[in-house]
């Protein structure tokens, strides 16, 4: 396979290759053999991010959402801006690079199988126009976010195959997202609150929020407030104590790991807002859940 730069990884950056045994495996089994990855991952803010390659045996997909590069093959050349989707073919050669002074930050796969060579002609593409511009990319952040949640199973088939299936939903999705649109007004809270709970495990910030939904901090907080009557971040913790309830109901995880589940490192800090939000610490809620549990079995038992 065409290997991924070596690049060292800035903060908030994840590559992902799969071992050869594991595409192997992929290549030959029915429900992934059309279409898997072989590589896949996320750079953040890619100074220096820089590849030229000769030969090149992968399908490559690069999504920029922030900042710019550019790319050169033999028979275009370009700049591949914010919102844009750069897919090169098997076979070419090519390079490209992130721009110096306002570098991307991508979403990238590696990927090969017996349908990948028809994904130029279902995008419309061809290998003089290799790129597609996104109208309304933001949908696919919760399934792309899944796909790079997955990293901590990668060398596990069955993660594998997911991963095979995600992609699939992803390039499957793409026509659909390069309709125009009338910029919204403000934005869908259903999706917005889709992917708080996509991401209940991440520390997210006001600024990740405001990024999804492509508005300022200040204008996000503003909408958010209006359409919800509370804070997003406030939002998001409630999202996250809601699931820490589950958690304790349903395992006997301790509350520093469930705590560690739901992305916060401080477990003192977790018990504090967990009994800001429920009125009782974590484990006065464990023990009295197990109670009620007790008191509703039947007589007898």
């Amino acid at each position: 396979m065409s290997q991924p730069s070596s690049w060292p990884l800035p903060s908030g950056s994840s590559r992902v290759v799969l071992p050869l045994k594991l595409t192997q495996q992929l290549a030959q089994h029915p429900l992934t053999k059309h279409l898997y990855p072989r590589a896949y991952g996320h750079y953040v803010d890619a100074l220096g991010h820089q590849v030229e390659r000769q030969s090149h045996t992968d399908y490559l997909l690069i999504f920029c959402y922030r900042g710019r590069g550019w790319f050169r093959t033999a028979t275009t050349q370009g700049s591949l801006e914010a919102g844009q989707l750069l897919l090169l073919p098997a076979g070419q050669a090519h390079a490209y690079s992130a721009d110096l002074q306002q570098p991307w930050s991508i979403y990238w796969a590696h990927f090969q199988g017996q349908a990948a060579s028809t994904c130029m002609s279902f995008l419309g593409l061809t290998e003089t126009q290799p790129v597609l511009t996104l109208s309304q990319w933001r949908t696919l952040i919760p399934v792309v976010t899944h796909l790079l949640n997955l990293q901590t199973q990668r060398h596990q088939f069955t993660a594998a195959v997911v991963a095979a299936s995600l992609l699939q939903q992803i390039i499957a999705e793409l026509p659909r997202l390069t309709v125009t649109v009338k910029e919204p007004q403000g934005f869908e809270l259903a999706a917005l609150e889709r992917f708080m709970y996509d991401n209940y495990h991440r520390d997210l910030s006001l600024a990740d929020f405001a990024e999804f939904a492509g508005l300022s901090r200040f204008h996000f907080s503003k909408k958010f407030k209006q359409l919800t009557g509370t804070s997003p971040m406030r939002y998001f913790n409630q999202i996250r104590v809601k699931i820490a309830c589950q958690l304790l109901d349903s395992s006997t995880d301790s509350i520093r790991h469930i705590g560690q589940q739901l992305g916060f490192d401080d477990p003192y800090y977790f018990s504090r807002l967990f009994k800001k939000t429920m009125g009782m610490s974590p484990q006065h809620y464990r023990d009295s859940a197990s109670l009620r549990a007790v008191q509703q079995l039947p007589k007898g038992v």
